[in-house]
Order: C-alpha cells, then sequence, then structure tokens
C-alpha cells in the first residue's frame, strides 16, 4: 500500500479545503529535481491571479488543475505543461499563462540554486 509523507498528507488537505473554500494556488510537490535539499517555491505576490476566462465563467466551470513547471536557477519558469486538467481546457490554460509568469525561489542543492520541476495546483471555484 502507497503512503504519503506527512507534508503531502498536510498539502493535499490543504488543496481540500481550498477546493471547497475558493483560495489561491497550491504549491504542493517537487519531483524530477534529482537530489534537491529544498524544493522551489512560488511567490504569489509576484504575479497577478489568473482570470476566469468568460465562457468558463459563464457555464460556471470549477475544477482543480495541476501544472508542472520547470523553473530555473534564477526562479523565472522556463518551461511549463498541464500535470492533470481541471475537465475543462480554457481553465487549464489560463491557469498556465498565469501562473508561468510568477517568480519562484529556485529550487537549492547543496545551498546553491538548481533548475527543477515543481508542481502547483490551481483551484478554479466560483464565489
Amino acid at each position: 500500500m502507497f503512503q504519503h509523507s506527512p507534508a503531502r498528507k498536510a498539502a493535499l488537505g490543504f488543496a481540500l479545503a481550498c477546493a471547497m473554500a475558493g483560495c489561491a494556488p497550491l504549491a504542493i510537490a517537487q519531483h524530477d529535481a534529482g537530489d534537491v535539499t529544498q524544493k522551489a517555491l512560488l511567490d504569489f505576490n509576484s504575479c497577478a491571479k489568473p482570470m476566469y476566462p468568460q465562457s468558463d465563467l459563464r457555464e460556471r466551470h470549477q475544477g482543480t488543475v495541476a501544472l508542472d513547471f520547470k523553473v530555473g536557477q534564477d526562479g523565472k519558469v522556463t518551461a511549463s505543461k498541464v500535470q492533470r486538467s481541471s475537465g475543462f481546457a480554457g481553465l487549464d490554460e489560463a491557469a498556465r499563462v498565469a501562473l508561468e509568469k510568477c517568480s519562484f525561489k529556485p529550487a537549492l542543492k547543496d545551498g546553491r540554486p538548481v533548475e527543477a520541476w515543481t508542481l502547483v495546483q490551481y483551484v478554479w471555484t466560483l464565489e
């Protein structure tokens, strides 16, 4: 049986709370980063919140999209992709385009910045 780490469980619990309460993006995991000693972290104050696409708003679409961002040593996104769709392409793309403009604190290996992929979930809710 697969077991999640305590940090992963806490992040997943927070993601569920966000889905119910309508909160901001959540960085929850690091992968393909080799043996980094600190994960890349999204700076939520460095960019604008994704805008709800009008067609999705009109249709009252909601959901959570999981996005992968490759973060360079300078904290800038060098690549991005949808890891798991919200079920609505418009929501997925709006979140990806907006959040790839954010700055990140880069991943660290032995105290030095390194390029690494990080997973961010964005929760779309109507309030």
